[in-house]
């Protein structure tokens, strides 16, 4: 009976080797672009290099090789000649070929977005599990839930300014150090802390009702939407 066993690192997989390639294709497109512009600018200068010396007056004007100039640059005006018509097809050759080329920068992008934010996208915000509580107490039918979640709603917004670094010893004193610039709900959270006032000082003798609960909730969600909180 054979037993394996495996350490920590069996489950690890090789990365995987990148099949060789030919001619100008690359796994990255912009190695295949420097190489396919290489190679053509190869060609013209090979090309141009031919025509000057046949064009030149290095060759006498008489003998054999006089001759196979001649015949050369009669072999050059035919390939001129038919010129145009391999023009045409090579610029079908490399609209496909840029079009495959696009395609192949499409995916190396997409890659590498899944790569970058790979993170960004496992962190993605799973909400405020307070903030779903207090909504959920609002949506209830009995009346205490109400009051529980408007009391629950000012305690997140007491833990919101001590994280700003306000002053002061209550809610209230920490609001009258606050720059209206600084804080462009602050009147939202004056009102919606006052009615937490009198729900915590009256007691059941203070009346509300499901639709004011979702008022003043909506006036704690303003102040929470401003700084990021939920």
């Amino acid at each position: 009976m054979r037993i394996s066993i495996s350490n920590g690192m069996a489950d690890d997989k090789k990365p995987e080797s990148v099949p060789p390639t030919s001619g100008f294709s690359h796994p990255d497109p912009f190695v295949e672009v420097v190489w396919t512009i290489l190679a053509v600018l190869l060609i013209i200068y090979v090309i141009n290099g031919i025509i000057s010396v046949f064009l030149s007056d290095s060759f006498s004007s008489s003998g054999p090789v006089f001759w196979f100039k001649t015949h050369m640059m009669d072999i050059l005006l035919s390939i001129f000649y038919y010129l145009k018509y391999i023009m045409v097809l090579l610029s079908v050759g490399l609209a496909f070929w840029i079009m495959d080329f696009y395609k192949k920068v499409v995916v190396l992008r997409k890659a590498e977005s899944a790569l970058l934010y790979v993170e960004t996208a496992k962190s993605e915000k799973v909400g405020n599990p307070m903030w779903e509580r207090i909504l959920k107490n609002s949506d209830s039918l009995n009346e205490n839930d109400w009051r529980l979640a408007i009391i629950e709603a000012d305690i997140m917004l007491d833990e919101l300014l001590e994280k700003m670094g306000l002053v002061g010893e209550t809610i209230g004193d920490r609001l009258k150090t606050v720059q209206s610039a600084d804080f462009k709900t602050i009147d939202a959270a004056w009102e919606a802390h006052k009615i937490r006032n009198q729900i915590a000082h009256e007691g059941g003798e203070f009346i509300i009702n499901q639709h004011e609960t979702k008022r003043v909730i909506g006036l704690y969600e303003s102040v929470f939407q401003e700084f990021k909180v939920i």
